[in-house]
Formats: C-alpha cells, sequence, structure tokens
C-alpha cells in the first residue's frame, strides 16, 4: 500500500524506525544515550515532531546493525 500524504510517509517512516529499535531490544531511553541526545531529544525525533540528523541516522544504523546482525540501510529505517 502507498502512501502519498505527507503525514503518511512521517507515520511509515516512524514505524520503521520503531519497529527495528524494538527487534533490538532497545529502549528509547537505551537508544537516545547510545547516540549521545537526550531520552526527551530522542522521543520527540521518532514520534516525527523533529528530525534525527544524517549523522545520527548513521549511529542509529550501526547500532540496529550491530545488535540485529542484519544489514541496514538508511532507507529501510528513516524512508
Amino acid at each position: 500500500m502507498l502512501i502519498s500524504s505527507k503525514r503518511g510517509v512521517k507515520m511509515k517512516k516512524r514505524l520503521n524506525l520503531i519497529g527495528y529499535r524494538k527487534m533490538a531490544d532497545y529502549t528509547q531511553s537505551e537508544l537516545a544515550e547510545k547516540i549521545n541526545i537526550s531520552y526527551s531529544n530522542y522521543n520527540s525525533k521518532e514520534n516525527g515532531k523533529t528530525e534525527f540528523t544524517y549523522s545520527e541516522c548513521l549511529k542509529i544504523r550501526d547500532i540496529l546493525m550491530q545488535r540485529l546482525g542484519k544489514t541496514l540501510t538508511i532507507d529501510e529505517l528513516f524512508a
């Protein structure tokens, strides 16, 4: 199913990241600590209120790949 609205695309992005984070058995707080940002900042970004920086996206991808033992792309997590 294609999601055409801008809000819908944001929701899909958010669900991809949340799903992989949960598969890796990380809480928002744990992942925030690993990428050196506050929990509230991470929460705001994961909930789509603000955007992750590219550097944060790379860190999250690398952390999740290591935990899951699976190759992930930025697009899989954030697009």
